[in-house]
């Protein structure tokens, strides 16, 4: 929205000099920026808001806490990969085929939103309280949708008979190639050859190594 700058601003309000605010998408997509680059504890609420752009006291005027403003900006991307998950669970199509699409959407979109992979990086590595409420509010709904379709098909056979944490889990630890191009470099040119190919490549891995042969295709 667009404010008039005066001598005296109210909580919240842009600094001096400045008449906007950017719109709710862009104040979101900015601090899972800055939480991205600098972690969560290096992210300071002043940090923060001079990288949006807002007045120092906007964070917490407007979400309460800078632990609620990283609960909106990461929630804001989980919501997208969540919902293109659930409009690819829901088609009416053959399991295998829904498990496939399934594993190349969540890898399309984390390629998408590198940021959002980076977080989900380093709170799984701190193990933090943040990762818990990841995983309760965003991960468990996804994979208690997926369990039980894995578990029926290693039931089947058309799935190899791995620990399904184990399947999930392979599918979650390729993701981490959106932030890992000083070592991709390292060992060839496809990072800066042919970047958007590298995740649909490593979903084409994952899926030829859990699903079982004879359902290949």
């Amino acid at each position: 929205m667009t404010i008039e700058a005066t001598p005296s601003r109210g909580p919240g309000r842009p600094a001096a000099g400045s008449t906007d605010i950017p719109d709710e998408a862009e104040i979101l997509r900015r601090g899972l920026a800055a939480f991205a680059e600098l972690g969560y504890e290096g992210a300071s609420v002043r940090e923060l808001a001079r990288r949006l752009g807002v007045s120092h006291n906007f964070v917490n005027d407007r979400y309460g806490s800078k632990e609620e403003f990283w609960k909106a900006a990461v929630g804001s991307a989980q919501s997208v990969l969540s919902c293109e998950l659930q409009r690819v669970l829901d088609r009416k199509s053959d399991e295998i085929d829904r498990l496939r699409d399934g594993i190349r959407t969540f890898h399309r979109v984390i390629a998408a939103n590198p940021d959002l992979a980076s977080i989900l990086r380093d709170e799984a590595r701190s193990g933090s309280d943040r990762m818990r409420y990841l995983y309760d509010r965003h991960l468990r709904p996804i994979i208690e949708t997926l369990r039980p379709r894995l578990e029926r098909l290693v039931a089947e056979g058309r799935v190899r008979p791995f620990p399904v944490d184990v399947i999930l889990f392979s599918a979650i630890a390729m993701t981490q190639a959106t932030n890992s191009a000083p070592l991709l470099r390292l060992i060839g040119d496809t990072v800066d050859t042919d970047p958007g190919s590298i995740l649909p490549m490593l979903s084409e891995i994952v899926l030829d190594g859990i699903v079982a042969s004879e359902s290949h295709g």
